[in-house]
């Protein structure tokens, strides 16, 4: 149950994600959006890395098409700051929701039994 919980916010923000790409026709981000929290099923640390790097992208992302599309309201002279602050929220949910990804503990070498080697 904790962990359906954990992965909740990474599944939600992989769907507004992938939804902006399918607006704009970008089948290919669509299909990496959506690939995304299925690599929560891999138990490795790469793994869950990549995921939060995905998230910190999508964040990225979201800040972008904020610029773009509060720039074009600016220039039309229409109200933008509802816009932003919209916009402004989602970026920062997908970047939290990055925090939410447990990251596996390095596995740690096994131990020969050996002393180190002094050197001479």
């Amino acid at each position: 149950m904790k962990s359906v919980l954990r992965a909740l916010p990474v599944v939600l923000s992989a769907l507004v994600l992938a939804a902006h790409f399918y607006r704009s026709r970008s089948l290919a981000l669509v299909a990496l959006s959506l690939a995304l929290p299925l690599l929560l099923l891999v138990k490795e640390r790469w793994s869950a890395r990549v995921v939060q790097a995905g998230l910190v992208l999508g964040a990225l992302e979201w800040v972008r098409t904020l610029a773009f599309f509060a720039g074009q309201r600016m220039e039309a002279g229409r109200p933008w700051a509802r816009l932003a602050v919209i916009l402004g929220v989602v970026a920062v949910l997908t970047a939290l929701s990055a925090l939410a990804v447990k990251v596996p503990r390095a596995a740690v070498p096994p131990a020969t039994g050996r002393e180190p080697e002094a050197a001479s």
